[in-house]
């Protein structure tokens, strides 16, 4: 009974350092394989300003939020099976590790877009180090003629994909998502108590995927490559097709790695989409998204018939109730659980098994942003592969674009910059 002393004072002692267990299930999935860290692919503007952006201005941009963000000057402290992961100071951080810089020039001319996108496959591809704050800021100079870029990634027990926008947009000394995303309402207690029953009940009897898509077995290699699109053309192709750009993501996905992927798909896809679950608060970074799981139809038909299959699938995006229960387990049910029980329920009942793939659609913001004197092109996702899965697909709605990135295992599809030339030719389709 001792260990479980241990854990009843750790639960009832309020510890701001304790790890809550919505965050600590990224570390108990990570495998070398799949490691977890999300993060943003920011491509900047060099054309109007005297130089290039440098690991000086990284630093200094860095350290003088050092006070306010913890999440850069913390790492995990030990933890036992019955005592939870905690963030403790770390002193002397490494800034060459963590905010490196590189130059894709070759010859003195740019390495191009096809060179950046293989150094984010790398940088995705690496595990975190755990005895050092689990963040990184790299410095990309040399891309293409007057554009530069800077690779951001935090491990997803720092934040998610709405905490790591978030992140960002404190270190541009800009406004975060809280503005941009309004006033969240957020149901009343009994209505979250009705619809976390109900979606309790709905997970229990969600479909498991109908088989297993190929992966890699001998690391995490993966393909990167992204796609920028005008939103609003985007956003009235959706209207014009009376769905959502959930829906249009969706569906055209699923036909693109239809078209190109050369393993058998099954009949359905199974795709973890996240959806927001908790409300986004200023400052914060931390998992405020849940994931609900949605089938979408792989067979020959056509692409404005899949289209609205799908969106009749996705109805259950929109009750809510799924995202409550989802939200409800992984936050106040797992904080509950003994930490060793937490790390098997957390590797048993994700990845592979559970889905196919990720695919998710976020909102940026809608506002310019600069780093220093370089103003930011647009942002693209970067989102961890799920462990036992071979893709996810991300988009940003950043500043007018419709910013789109796409990490695929090899084994699956060896060729991303193939599978987002197909998605834009099935939306000129659709269109």
């Amino acid at each position: 009974m001792a260990g479980a002393d241990v854990m009843i004072a750790d639960v009832a002692r309020r510890n701001p350092d304790r790890i809550p267990a919505s965050d600590a299930f990224f570390l108990h999935v990570e495998t070398s394989q799949a490691p977890q860290h999300v993060g943003g692919l920011i491509m900047l503007d060099t054309s109007r300003a005297d130089g290039l952006p440098t690991h000086e201005l990284a630093k200094a941009v860095i350290t003088a939020k050092l006070a306010e963000r913890p999440e850069f000057r913390k790492r995990l402290g030990p933890r036992t099976r019955w005592r939870r992961w905690r963030w403790v100071e770390h002193t002397g951080i490494d800034w060459d590790w963590h905010v490196p810089v590189f130059d894709l020039a070759r010859d003195g001319r740019p390495g191009g877009m096809g060179a950046l996108h293989r150094l984010v496959a790398d940088l995705a591809a690496q595990q975190l180090p755990r005895d050092r704050p689990l963040w990184r800021f790299c410095v990309v100079t040399g891309v293409e003629e007057n554009l530069a870029a800077v690779v951001s990634l935090a491990h997803h027990s720092v934040a998610d994909g709405i905490g790591m926008i978030n992140l960002m947009l404190t270190l541009f000394d800009s406004p975060d998502l809280t503005s941009a995303l309004g006033e969240v309402r957020r149901p009343g207690t009994l209505t979250q108590l009705a619809g976390g029953v109900i979606g309790i009940a709905q997970l229990a009897t969600d479909s498991r995927p109908k088989g297993r898509l190929p992966v890699s077995q001998d690391g995490a290699a993966r393909e990167f490559a992204t796609l920028k699109l005008d939103l609003e053309w985007v956003r009235e192709l959706a209207r014009r097709r009376a769905v959502r750009v959930t829906d249009v993501l969706l569906s055209a996905s699923t036909a693109a790695f239809r078209r190109i992927t050369k393993a058998p798909l099954p009949e359905k896809l199974l795709l973890s989409v996240p959806l927001m679950a908790a409300e986004a608060r200023a400052g914060m970074a931390g998992n405020v998204t849940a994931a609900v799981m949605v089938e979408v139809p792989t067979g020959e038909m056509a692409e404005a018939d899949r289209l609205a299959d799908i969106a009749k699938a996705t109805a259950r995006l929109r009750t809510g109730t799924r995202a409550i229960a989802s939200r409800f387990v992984q936050h106040t049910v797992a904080n509950l659980m003994p930490p060793w029980f937490h790390a098997w329920f957390a590797r048993t009942v994700y990845g592979g098994r559970f889905f196919n793939g990720t695919v998710s659609n976020m909102p940026g913001a809608s506002w310019q942003v600069a780093f220093g004197d370089f103003p930011l092109d647009t942002a693209y996702p970067i989102i961890p592969i799920a462990p036992g899965t071979p893709f996810v697909v991300g988009v940003l709605g950043w500043y007018g674009a419709f910013s789109m990135s796409v990490a695929t295992d090899p084994a699956f599809v060896d060729d991303a910059e193939l599978f987002l030339k197909e998605f834009r030719k099935i939306l000129d389709e659709l269109a």
